[in-house]
């Protein structure tokens, strides 16, 4: 094959690109004129021969690291190839220009939704954390009453959830600190949102279907309080009298397996979603810890050697500062990093099953942590 260009979308590549995205994700049918704007994300093509190959997206996103760090991230999606062009080289080839050019863009982590994990991993990629769907059957849904009371909250009035949903993305890492942009792909046209307490403590929305007897889902469910988290499930309850059963999502530290696990309820993990370190250093230095300490860390990223370093890593007063030194502590591959990073496996887990050694420091600075992404893209 000629030489695979991968470059940002230009508008003479429309036709061509909107063909390439309909032969992945619209079974070939051709998308409709009026469909073939890009919202919420910026497009790049692959090209061989002037011929557009492949696509794909990037979204801007904010990944947290709990109360330590926020992270600017390029989520990435709608990667598609001709099905004449695939296993050829283009997915890779738009892959490895993603990385060298966020990176050279500011961005300090990559995400996406794989539809192999094994693909990805190849570019440095790995699963973190877990989205656990629950379904419960209307039957087994705790019946208690609400702790705080549970109200409608108009469409015009969504920026009432906001700061629940940051205190719940904050005692975690991987969310998505989000801007108005992301909201309105999450609330959309047919969305009803619940929310208890006042200022608010969970919510919850919906797209309520009103058939009976089948599995009600949830689009999302988020809580700041236990008392708030409750209060939504006796929501859920009353939903629930003509359902089969009501679905929805939580981080692996799910209140609803440690307060309400029950026979016939499912937890399962579903849609995993996978990181990459772009910038380790500048991943590193925003990290903020009241403790004090010092480790030094290498990696082995062969897409990205600047991460590789060894690197020494000081940290005191809520500041680290990185700089090159010649031994390592801890020795990780690009996946191992991010999963560290963020906090699940945490340096300890790895540690624990020896894949890396006990360094305290290493422990103070990367503290373990629920790793969950609400976000889809």
């Amino acid at each position: 094959m000629s030489e695979i260009i991968v470059r940002p979308y230009e508008a003479k590549d429309q036709e061509q690109t909107w063909h390439v995205r309909a032969m992945t994700y619209n079974s070939g049918r051709p998308i409709p004129l009026e469909e073939q704007v890009y919202r919420t994300s910026t497009p790049y093509v692959a090209e061989v021969e002037d011929r557009i190959l492949g696509t794909f997206v990037v979204m801007d996103m904010t990944c947290s690291r709990g109360h330590q760090a926020a992270w600017k991230t390029g989520g990435i999606a709608g990667v598609a190839v001709l099905p004449e062009a695939r296993q050829s080289g283009i997915g890779g080839a738009m892959m490895r220009w993603a990385l060298r050019f966020l990176r050279e863009s500011g961005y300090v982590l990559a995400a996406l939704y794989p539809f192999r994990q094994s693909y990805y991993r190849k570019f440095g990629y790995e699963t973190c954390g877990l989205r656990v769907k629950v379904t419960c059957p209307n039957g087994r849904l705790p019946q208690t009453r609400a702790p705080l009371p549970v109200r409608h909250v108009p469409k015009d009035s969504w920026h009432q959830i906001v700061p629940c949903y940051d205190a719940f993305a904050r005692a975690r890492a991987g969310m998505n600190l989000r801007e108005d942009f992301h909201w309105g792909r999450v609330l959309g046209e047919s969305k009803t949102i619940y929310a208890a307490g006042d200022p608010v403590e969970a919510y919850a929305v919906l797209e309520h279907d009103w058939q009976f007897w089948l599995d009600q889902p949830v689009v999302e469910f988020a809580w700041a309080t236990e008392r708030g988290y409750e209060s939504i499930l006796s929501l859920f309850a009353s939903i629930a009298i003509n359902k089969t059963s009501m679905s929805w999502h939580e981080p692996s530290d799910s209140l609803m397996l440690a307060r309400h696990d029950d026979q016939g309820v499912r937890f399962e993990s579903e849609k995993p979603i996978m990181y990459r370190i772009l910038n380790f250093p500048a991943a590193l230095e925003q990290l903020a810890c009241p403790e004090a300490g010092r480790f030094s860390v290498a990696l082995h990223d062969p897409d990205l050697p600047e991460n590789n370093g060894p690197w020494d890593v000081c940290f005191a007063k809520g500041k680290t500062q990185l700089s090159r030194t010649d031994a390592a502590d801890l020795c990780l591959d690009a996946r191992g990093a991010v999963q560290v990073l963020l906090g699940q496996p945490s340096i300890a887990d790895f540690a624990r099953n020896g894949l890396v050694a006990d360094v305290k420091s290493a422990r103070l600075l990367l503290p373990p942590l629920p790793v969950c992404c609400f976000d889809h893209f």
